[in-house]
């Protein structure tokens, strides 16, 4: 009965197969490899540094009477969590909270 059901076993797709060399790789293994893809080419890095400085200028400068609570709650405002740039954010802001 085994050999009847391996048989109709498909072999893995590409992807699924990297995914599976990939699996429980050691993450000094992985994190080299994943910073080298996450690279951005120098103009678009440069680009996204004077965006991300001038948002965080913009909001540093606002006035609020909520303080940085009201930062929060404007970026909370702007971007839902229910949007591909909310998510971004939020895991930016945990990824910032363990940075020690």
């Amino acid at each position: 009965p085994f050999l009847d059901f391996a048989e109709q076993i498909l072999p893995q797709s590409v992807t699924r197969a990297a995914i599976t060399a990939a699996y429980r790789r050691p993450e000094t293994e992985a994190v080299p490899m994943l910073l080298e893809q996450a690279r951005l080419p120098a103009d678009l890095a440069q680009a996204t540094h004077k965006m991300a400085y001038g948002i965080a200028e913009k909001l540093r400068n606002q006035k609020s009477a909520n303080g940085r609570a009201g930062m929060v709650q404007g970026l909370l405002q702007e971007f839902s969590l229910s949007s591909q740039e909310g998510v971004a954010l939020m895991c930016l802001a945990e990824a910032l909270l363990r940075i020690p």
